[in-house]
């Protein structure tokens, strides 16, 4: 009887050390919040949804776009910005291994405007 009670106490406690480990939904990717707003920026589209705009504190910001239109075109001059955007940059998703990756500057970004230039 005893051994009974003893492997019923273990099964109810394994379940709650189980259930207490289940991973929380990350805050990040095009899902995520938004953590910066960008508005009406020059940017050059480097081509497979990517966006280069300048930044005033790391330089620049590599975005990549949610939803990728094909139309864009690629910019083939480094020095001309062909689109003007606004949008909401989310935060990035590390990972597996957050602590071994530093994420760029940028992130996904949920686009809002586009304009051609």
């Amino acid at each position: 009887m005893r051994l009974v009670s003893k492997s019923g106490f273990f099964l109810i406690y394994l379940l709650s050390v189980v259930s207490s480990c289940t991973p929380e939904k990350e805050d990040c990717g095009c899902g995520g919040s938004t953590y910066r707003t960008l508005d009406n920026l020059p940017a050059r589209y480097t081509g497979e949804g990517t966006f280069v705009v300048p930044d005033s504190a790391a330089g620049f910001l590599s975005l990549s776009a949610c939803d990728v239109d094909p139309a864009w075109e690629v910019s083939r001059d480094v020095a001309s910005w062909n689109y003007t955007l606004s949008g909401q940059i989310k935060r990035t998703c590390l990972g597996p291994n957050p602590e071994l990756r530093l994420p760029s500057p940028g992130g996904p970004i949920q686009i809002t405007s586009i304009k051609k230039k």
